[in-house]
């Protein structure tokens, strides 16, 4: 007999059928009851959790993709809702945050209590090999089924981020500055431009948007400028704002906000053709030891106080899609932007991930 094999990109595809799938009101409310948990009122919000076990837990860890003092922030704010229930995180790029955490699942380790990923594919990929503890909150009811998983229950978009371009303007001239992606590729900003590396989720959606809108050579033009990759966007706005960079090619709107409240002397740049944007994903993974208190931390940021948090903390600047959601700071929402997202199309997206690596990384010289 033959041996099957099963790719990481036929696992996805077969997630993808499923969740393309509507999901009916009146199949959430049956998921709800199902449950059998009773919803009680806490603070402001309604939870299934059972509060009293989550502070007797005392604690949970947070897998997260953002960066280590947005982490901390959400972590501190749901400390001070919940002051018997400590946080404690691990932090990595969303591919490497992946690659770990089924590594240790392998191992027979479940040190995880909830996970976050900036990578739809990612989490579609974790969820089918059964990664999340199926939870269905009573936030669920202000959430759209084009922003939750299929089945119900597993993760949710907590917010999204997008990014433009971004320059130094010490070193580059307002009328010098790229205007749109096309210059991005100019030899001016030879030496002189960061991005983030593969296993960056919001990497690999500009990298596909773009090609996309403007080609296949349009990444192999970008690369006769050297630019130079890294980890975090704390990272590439440093680099930016002490004038090490000309410019950065993955500007994400949230940390440009943040360098431009120091005093940085950075601009962002809005292309016309739309700014690429990708949803943070966050569900709790199987077999966690501390269940209730990661039922009751999902159904905060589920709820306006988290999603305020999402909105507003100057490390995030995620916009929030909870229905009632109010503007993000400056009056702006997320539909006052022309994103562009591979939401649409995603099995030619997860195609496309091979292709992407070998490409960045021999940009990068990896």
């Amino acid at each position: 007999m033959t041996k099957r094999t099963t790719s990481r990109r036929s696992v996805i595809k077969g997630a993808l059928a499923v969740a393309a799938t509507p999901i009916a009101s009146a199949l959430l409310s049956d998921r709800l009851a199902a449950q059998g948990r009773p919803v009680t009122k806490v603070l402001d919000f309604t939870t299934a959790a059972d509060v009293a076990k989550a502070e007797a837990e005392g604690e949970f860890t947070f897998y997260s993709h953002d960066s280590e003092p947005a982490i901390a922030g959400i972590l501190e704010a749901f400390s001070k809702d919940f002051p018997k229930i400590k946080g404690k995180y691990v932090r990595a790029q969303t591919g490497t945050l992946f690659t770990r955490t089924v590594a240790e699942r392998a191992a027979n380790r479940f040190t995880a209590d909830v996970i976050q990923f900036s990578e739809l594919t990612t989490a579609l990929d974790f969820q089918n090999r059964g990664g999340y503890q199926n939870y269905v909150s009573p936030q669920t009811e202000f959430y759209s089924a084009d922003h939750l998983s299929n089945p119900v229950g597993n993760y949710f978009w907590v917010g999204v981020t997008f990014a433009g371009i971004a320059y130094n303007s010490d070193r580059v001239k307002k009328e010098e500055a790229p205007k749109g992606w096309k210059d991005i590729t100019n030899p001016a900003w030879k030496n002189a431009t960061s991005v983030k590396m593969s296993n960056s989720g919001m990497q690999f959606v500009q990298w596909y948007e773009l090609r996309k809108l403007y080609g296949d050579k349009f990444w192999s033009e970008f690369a006769k400028i050297r630019p130079r990759g890294f980890d975090s966007r704390a990272q590439l706005f440093d680099r930016l704002a002490k004038g090490d960079d000309k410019i950065c090619a993955l500007a994400e709107y949230a940390g440009y906000l943040l360098i431009k409240s120091r005093g940085a002397a950075v601009e962002f740049v809005a292309p016309a053709d739309g700014l690429p944007a990708t949803p943070a994903l966050c569900g709790i993974a199987d077999r966690g030891p501390h269940p209730e208190a990661a039922r009751l931390f999902i159904d905060w940021q589920m709820s306006p106080r988290g999603q305020n948090h999402q909105q507003t903390n100057k490390y995030l600047h995620y916009g929030s899609v909870r229905k009632d959601a109010p503007p993000m700071p400056g009056g702006w929402r997320l539909s006052d932007f022309k994103l562009l997202t591979p939401d649409k199309e995603m099995d030619k997206f997860v195609a496309s991930r091979p292709a992407f690596n070998k490409e960045w990384n021999a940009m990068l010289g990896l």
